[in-house]
């Protein structure tokens, strides 16, 4: 049960230590309980997808985009809804440097849409400043 309460929550960490509001928080853990039911995805891949260490798993890549949908991150159609994204960042966050990396990020695509949703995480996770992790 611990192991499961730490993959269910998102950390947004930077040097300057930017935290989550209490909202956000209790909406990272409702839709990460809900992602994880619908997926199925084991939570040590999400631990290890938490130290940058990704899987090449259907089910976390299902988790991915259920999550990143659930957030509004992605579209219903895959599309990184890059508003979306800057808006759910601490307002500690250099979000100017956040943006350029979310425009490489817009341009990743896989062959389907749990694909295309893992490689913009897996491209934000390696170049961002601020992590977004589960």
């Amino acid at each position: 049960m611990k192991a499961f309460l730490f993959v269910c929550m998102v950390a947004i960490a930077a040097a300057n230590s930017a935290e989550l509001s209490q909202k956000q928080k209790e909406a990272v853990k409702k839709f990460t309980a809900e992602c994880v039911k619908e997926t199925g995805v084991r939570p040590e891949l999400l631990a290890q997808a938490k130290k940058g260490q990704f899987s090449d798993d259907e089910a976390l890549k299902k988790f991915t985009l259920c999550f990143f949908k659930k957030t509004g991150i992605l579209t219903s159609d895959a599309k990184l809804n890059t508003d979306v994204a800057l808006a759910k960042l601490p307002s500690n966050v250099d979000k100017t440097k956040v943006a350029k990396v979310l425009e490489e990020c817009k341009k990743k695509t896989g062959k389907t849409h749990a694909d295309t949703a893992f490689e913009i995480f897996k491209c934000y996770y390696s170049a961002a400043p601020t992590h977004l992790i589960f």
